[in-house]
């Protein structure tokens, strides 16, 4: 079961953030986001992602910290000298695709479906859906103020730096969520 969380782990990093990803967020929207300026990171000890490979979490934690940079939040201890609390979750779910494909040759001068001769066989291919969700909870309230989650086709068990960067600005594109 561990060979199997660490597969995952290493695949769900390599999530690469193009335009196949599929990125989801949400946010309270009575909360005032302007009014956040620093973060920590939840302990994960105990639970099954902290299983995950030394390097891939710190990678993931390190690039999400300098995207968080970016954006004007800095890093600072625990409660109750933070204001926001950071966690993630990996999943990965295994999917079957059938395709049928078709090869033979067809006469040019057939009419409709009588042209010629079409043959074909199904092709089924198991591929991993991955999905990193990033949960942002306000540490004061202890309430969950924002969540970003990205579902992608994994593709690289090792996914080189820029990847993950890719990935993570993706994941937070709208945080912190404009105000109306």
């Amino acid at each position: 079961m561990n060979g199997v969380r660490v597969l995952l782990a290493c695949l769900l990093v390599g999530v690469a953030a193009s335009v196949w990803a599929k990125v989801i967020s949400d946010h309270d929207e009575n909360v005032d986001f302007s009014a956040f300026t620093t973060y920590a990171w939840l302990s994960r000890e105990g639970s099954a992602d902290a299983e995950l490979p030394e390097h891939l979490r710190i990678r993931l934690q390190r690039v999400t910290e300098e995207v968080l940079a970016e954006k004007g939040f800095e890093p600072s201890p625990a409660p109750p000298q933070t204001d926001l609390l950071l966690t993630y979750y990996l999943g990965l779910e295994k999917e079957l695709r059938i395709d049928w494909v078709v090869y033979g040759a067809s006469s040019p001068w057939g009419y409709g479906s009588w042209g010629g001769y079409d043959y074909g066989y199904a092709q089924a291919r198991e591929y991993s859906e991955g999905t990193l969700v990033l949960d942002i909870v306000d540490a004061r309230t202890r309430k969950l103020v924002w969540t970003g989650r990205l579902e992608k086709t994994i593709r690289s068990a090792n996914p080189p730096g820029d990847q993950v960067e890719r990935t993570v600005k993706k994941l937070l594109a709208d945080f912190p969520p404009k105000t109306k």
